[in-house]
């Protein structure tokens, strides 16, 4: 039973010492000065471990890490051990890296690094770039040294407008060896700013900080501001860390085939074994940035176009008719598409208006992001417009106005006028109500015919003839039906007077009015839900809130504010006071929710109508 360990061993200390060598890469292999290139030796079936780095002047050398991995084959186990290092010029020039030795088991080809002046220079000659460093907001790289994880937002400008949409990174900086996943929505600290949902997609890559690899988790979104003044960007995000732990136990190889095959060159003592064999952990991990503050500066009112809807950002407008030509009532259909980059749920235009020549309808729009943050894209508005003239007629132009921040000043975009040919309808109006007037003419009457003695009536009696002379105000049956409606009148009368009286002496409580009003606010959030109208949603929701504050503090509903809740509630309205604030954020930053998103508020709504209701 102990023949195969050792057989087994043997085999694995051959393979080591037969078949050990030594190999380097280095990339890129031309850089400019005040870049780094990335230098990989990698050491098979090494014996010591041990490398020999040799001494370039004008060359910096630093540790970015190791890699091992190890498998086995019909020949016996093979293992590979690569040793990642930075490699930093001091000047320019073309420096020689001598061959690397790895313990007496071998030894790298000799390789070349040019550095050059700039960084067009090198990035041409090289044809891959070089390890990529981060310069954006954040902890520095002396920070970044000692620490294993941290957190950035990064936004492409420091200044902003009320209303404006830019996409943001959210990144997480990693260590080698250690994977993240999210674990909820991130928060921000300030109310200044509100965070759309983050991109189904996430990136990873590897960055290197000051020498160290970290791995950067990209989410992408869309970051608005909302009100006036200087606020820090600061950001929470919930994350699980899963960490691989080496081993405690003994090593199980080791278990398996006994202690000799552990021995000094059998291959099984190496601590790969351990970390193979370990156990993953996975911990919950909150991040915080501590973010460089962003000035958020008021749209200007004066010289604000009439059409002005909100829309930040840059945008260009195009528009179409089809057919080209049509009848005199026939509608023809106006497109009308907005490109650019901004906040496009604040892009409106009400289209073309009524005029002599046209009758329109109130366009329908659509939106297609062409980025995971939506900022960018085209929204097309489609109108019905009905010409009332024939002849040779023009679509008149359209405007469309918003606020470019880099310029700081309004812009109004207009459309071509679009040509198109009308020709008279197929059936006049007066042709139409004539045949309608014929279609509706009375029957002529049928004239008498003679009687039983061939003589002709001196008079035709109607169909329905009295047999009596007695006027109908006198019949008994009429009489008795007008007493009848007369006493019916008069109860109607009394109940409604003494239902009257019984609600003035018994007025329904705050409360029942308070309930009844909760309900109609629930039934609208509902319907609102339904149509993901979010602006209407909030503002059933908080309604619903303020009925029911309003009913316990004896105060109209219209006074429950957000000061008022603070002042009362204290730290025990978090929920509330969130609810109010994004009712009152969405009036600016026009965010959007999904269904999904819209059945979360509304429950948390339920559910502190009953804990209000209880308390």
């Amino acid at each position: 039973m102990r023949l195969a360990p050792v057989v087994l061993a043997t085999s694995a200390a051959w393979a080591v010492q037969a078949h050990a060598a030594v190999t380097a890469t280095l990339k890129p292999q031309s850089i400019s000065l005040g870049r780094s290139a990335q230098l990989v030796v990698t050491v098979q079936n090494e014996e010591s471990g041990e490398l020999v780095l040799p001494d370039v002047p004008g060359l910096q050398f630093s540790s970015a890490g190791m890699q091992r991995s190890m498998s086995f084959g019909s020949g016996g186990m093979n293992s590979v051990v690569s040793h990642i290092y930075r490699v930093t010029p001091q000047r320019e020039g073309t420096f020689t890296i001598p061959a690397i030795s790895a313990g007496g088991t071998g030894s790298s080809k000799p390789l070349t690094l040019t550095v050059t002046q700039g960084s067009g220079n090198a990035r041409a000659n090289s044809g891959q770039p070089s390890p990529p460093s981060v310069k954006d907001s954040g902890p520095n790289a002396e920070e970044a040294k000692d620490k294993m994880a941290f957190l950035r937002v990064v936004l492409p400008k420091k200044e902003l407008v009320v209303g404006e949409l830019v996409p943001v990174q959210i990144k997480a900086y990693i260590r080698e060896g250690i994977t993240v996943a999210r674990n909820g929505l991130p928060t921000l600290s300030s109310d200044a700013f509100t965070l759309n949902p983050l991109s189904d997609r996430v990136t990873k890559e590897r960055e290197y900080i000051n020498g160290v690899p970290f791995i950067a988790v990209t989410w992408t979104s869309s970051l608005s501001a909302v009100k006036a003044g200087e606020y820090p960007l600061d950001l929470t995000m919930p994350l699980i860390a899963k960490v691989r732990e080496r081993s405690t136990r003994r090593n199980i190889v080791r278990d398996a085939f006994g202690n000799d095959i552990s021995a000094p060159g059998a291959g099984f003592e190496d601590p790969f074994f351990d970390e193979f064999f370990g156990r993953s952990t996975e911990k919950d991990l909150t991040m915080h940035t501590a973010g460089d503050p962003v000035r958020i500066h008021e749209i200007p009112v004066e010289g604000r176009p009439a059409d002005f809807s909100g829309a930040v950002g840059k945008f260009d407008i195009t528009g179409s008719v089809t057919p080209a030509a049509g009848a005199a009532g026939d509608p023809l259909t106006l497109k009308l598409g907005i490109t650019g980059e901004g906040n496009f749920n604040r892009v409106s235009t009400d289209g073309l208006g009524d005029g002599p020549d046209w009758k329109t309808y109130p366009p329908s729009a659509s939106f297609a992001a062409r980025d995971s943050s939506e900022t960018s894209g085209v929204k097309t508005f489609t109108q019905s417009v009905i010409p009332l003239k024939a002849g040779a007629q023009q679509v008149p132009s359209v405007p469309f106005s918003y606020y470019d921040p880099d310029r700081k000043q309004f812009v109004t975009k207009r459309t071509q006028p679009v040509a198109v040919t009308i020709r008279p309808g197929a059936a006049p109006v007066a042709a139409a109500l004539s045949v309608a007037s014929a279609d509706t003419a009375p029957a002529e009457p049928e004239p008498p015919k003679p009687g039983a003695d061939g003589l002709m009536p001196d008079k035709t009696l109607p169909p329905a003839a009295s047999s009596t002379l007695r006027a109908l105000v006198r019949t008994p049956w009429f009489i008795a039906a007008n007493a009848g409606m007369a006493g019916a009148l008069v109860l109607g009368l009394a109940f409604r007077r003494l239902r009257a009286r019984l609600s003035a002496k018994a007025p329904l409580s705050p409360k029942v009015l308070a309930d009844r009003a909760v309900a109609e606010s629930l039934n609208a959030m509902e319907a609102a839900m339904q149509t993901r109208d979010a602006p209407r949603f909030f503002q059933a929701a908080r309604r619903a809130v303020q009925e029911r504050l309003g009913a316990q503090w004896n105060l109209p509903a219209s006074r429950v504010t957000l000061p008022e809740i603070r002042s009362r509630l204290h730290d025990g309205g978090g929920e509330v006071r969130a609810l109010f604030e994004t009712a009152d954020e969405i009036a600016y930053a026009g965010r959007r929710f999904s269904t999904p998103d819209l059945q979360q508020w509304r429950d948390l709504v339920r559910t502190q109508l009953q804990q209000l209701a209880k308390s």
